[in-house]
């Protein structure tokens, strides 16, 4: 009977250094200010946008579909400016400029810039009149856009 109980025991003591180990890697969280998104196809009138930040509630993000990424490239969408909820998350339903349709293959372009367009001042005093706390130059998805202003952007591949 003994036996039992020390194996018993034993495998409690077990689960339970596990168990406290997987926790702690669930407490983690980021070092900067993030975008995290997925656009979907739905026809060539309307992509989906749905999308995680950890931005302050309210933060306004601006969203423009272009045909690629780089010099030359073509907007075609009409801008959407989704907020980030108090949940972290946003979404926008896009669509097309007058004249033009979507197609498979396109980048839909996720920014948050500090001073466009107006941000609530809850917002700016978080991450900084010119975005001073969106982790440039560590953040991969921190950018300078103009002298000292910082941005963020994501780059979503619409298949």
């Amino acid at each position: 009977m003994s036996r039992i109980v020390v194996g018993l025991i034993t495998t409690l003591a077990i689960a339970a250094a596990l168990f406290s180990q997987t926790k702690s890697h669930r407490s983690l969280t980021a070092p900067t200010y993030y975008i995290a998104a997925n656009a979907e196809y739905r026809h060539a009138e309307q992509i989906w946008l749905r999308g995680a930040s950890n931005l302050p509630a309210g933060a306004i993000l601006v969203v423009d579909v272009q045909n690629y990424v780089g010099e030359g490239s073509q907007i075609l969408s009409v801008r959407a400016l989704p907020k980030v909820g108090k949940d972290g998350f946003f979404e926008a339903t896009l669509a097309p400029l007058a004249k033009m349709q979507f197609k498979h293959n396109v980048v839909c372009l996720v920014s948050f810039l500090p001073n466009f367009p107006d941000q609530d001042a809850t917002v700016t005093g978080t991450i900084g009149r010119h975005g001073e706390q969106l982790g440039f130059p560590k953040n991969p998805q921190a950018f300078v856009h103009s002298g000292e202003n910082i941005y963020l952007g994501a780059a979503i591949h619409v298949e």
